[in-house]
């Protein structure tokens, strides 16, 4: 098993978008900094920080609510 995740591993063990993923999960207050071998066009993390944030976590993956205009 690698023990870097990409953001699509990311997305993955979360069941939702490699945007959503980008966007919301890996700015979650808490969420572990990318990797040092990390780099703009292929960021990545420590899959193990990863999985200690997850089980810290409530089950529930926060989600964007879209509200009316």
């Amino acid at each position: 098993m690698n023990d870097l995740m990409t953001l699509d591993e990311i997305a993955q063990m979360h069941r939702c978008s490699v945007r959503h993923a980008r966007d919301v999960l890996v700015r979650l207050p808490g969420f572990p900094d990318e990797a040092p071998t990390s780099t703009p066009r292929n960021r990545l993390w420590l899959r193990s920080e990863v999985r200690a944030f997850v089980h810290r976590k409530p089950a529930q993956i926060p989600h964007i609510r879209l509200r009316a205009a």
